[in-house]
């Protein structure tokens, strides 16, 4: 009997201690989980970014427009002088270069700020399965330690009743056996 409330004390101290290394491990998740956040603030920024930049590209577009349209009204303007003419036609073309430039580099910044949030979403994807598969690792390793105490309990509970039987059917014993002597010291008399 001492020995199996020594099993169950060892038992129960073994699964506190579990549940210890499980806090602690949650503590180490929850730290892990902070760090996926501060990641997504970071892609929140990046999003905010790439709008700029699109607002940015806009904005040269309607530049490059009121560029254009101050060109043509000028072209109009000159267009009794072929030499005039020329060099209007030039300066748009100039213009109509550096506007399309810009816009290149604005898409070319934009393509590379989309790549970043992708990449930057595949790994907290990754990191969120990786957190999944430890807590239900650890999940599974607690409910097994409750099974064994469980299995414990339910054994230690037989055998008490086991012992209950024994020391029943021994005072039945002790009585048969007093009635015995006593019928005995009856028949003597």
């Amino acid at each position: 009997m001492e020995r199996l409330v020594n099993d169950l004390k060892n038992s129960a101290e073994y699964t506190e201690e579990q549940l210890e290394i499980i806090g602690g491990k949650t503590h180490v998740l929850l730290q892990r989980s902070n760090q996926i956040q501060d990641s997504l603030s970071s892609i929140d920024i990046q999003v905010e970014n790439v709008a700029q930049t699109t607002k940015d590209a806009k904005d040269h577009m309607d530049v490059l427009s009121k560029h254009s349209e101050a060109v043509y009204k000028h072209s109009k303007e000159i267009a009794h002088s072929q030499s005039e003419l020329q060099e209007g036609q030039a300066k748009m073309n100039e213009n109509l270069k550096e506007g399309m430039s810009m816009l290149h580099d604005a898409y070319t910044n934009l393509g590379q700020e989309v790549d970043n949030v992708r990449n930057e979403a595949v790994e907290i994807e990754k990191q969120i399965g990786r957190v999944g598969d430890t807590m239900s690792s650890k999940m599974e390793t607690l409910q097994n330690s409750a099974n064994d105490i469980e299995n414990m309990a339910g054994k230690s509970l037989d055998k008490q009743k086991q012992l209950l039987d024994g020391q029943s059917n021994a005072l039945k014993g002790l009585q048969l056996l007093t009635q015995f002597q006593s019928e005995a010291l009856e028949e003597s008399r």
